[in-house]
């Protein structure tokens, strides 16, 4: 973290124990659309994403004057929204995950992979096909079980480090690491199938009669 978000968010923390104007103002506005997306990509569900975002604000205000400092701010604000969305979790019925296995890549005794992945590179750099990606990732993340999907979204949205994230979540950083490298192998090999059947279909398409444009379609936020 940058010297100068360690100032801000001390000023911000500072702030917010004396009770200053506009000191929840500035929380909200520096960290509301982070901790949206992060109960978002736990729970599913905009409605108990928004929820437990407010309860996660409610209990950071509350309790600034406990936080003692022995992690950044910003990672303990996450710490209390992985806990809240967590506790949410607890007592519904969760929605079925798909088994990351099953879209591991296979490597030989030699450690190689038993058959080629596909090169999507190339294709994301495509703007045609920026949105339609966005939504896509989107969709297979949300696939991911939750302990592998919120490592992604704080280590690959956020940006967070290992050592932040592990802290974050209470797990050793090898731990963050190998859940880490799971997931996003999961989904660089879902976008690979994607984007060959989309190959497939457009080569069906050629001899037939084009189709009317999809319009409206929505655009992955994240």
């Amino acid at each position: 973290m940058s010297t100068e978000r360690w100032k801000d968010d001390e000023a911000l923390l500072e702030s917010l124990r004396k009770g200053a104007p506009g000191a929840v103002d500035e929380l909200l506005r520096l960290y509301q659309g982070k901790i949206f997306n992060l109960a978002m990509s736990i729970l599913k569900n905009e409605s108990d994403a928004e929820e437990a975002a407010q309860d996660v604000f409610m209990t950071v205000i509350r309790k600034a004057d406990t936080f003692q400092g022995n992690s950044a701010f910003y990672s303990w604000m996450y710490r209390v929204c992985v806990n809240t969305c967590l506790m949410r979790l607890r007592g519904k019925r969760r929605n079925e995950t798909v088994s990351i296995e099953e879209f591991m890549p296979v490597f030989t005794d030699e450690g190689m992979h038993a058959s080629p992945m596909d090169d999507w590179s190339k294709e994301v750099e495509r703007d045609a096909l920026n949105d339609e990606l966005g939504q896509m990732i989107r969709k297979f993340t949300e696939e991911l079980s939750e302990k592998y999907r919120v490592v992604f979204v704080l280590s690959d949205v956020e940006g967070l480090s290992n050592e932040e994230t592990a802290k974050i979540l209470g797990l050793t950083v090898p731990a963050i690491k190998s859940r880490l490298h799971r997931a996003r192998l999961y989904l660089r090999e879902q976008l690979s199938r994607y984007l060959q059947e989309g190959k497939a279909g457009m080569t069906g398409m050629q001899s037939a009669k084009p189709r009317e444009p999809v319009r409206n379609r929505p655009v992955w936020r994240i």
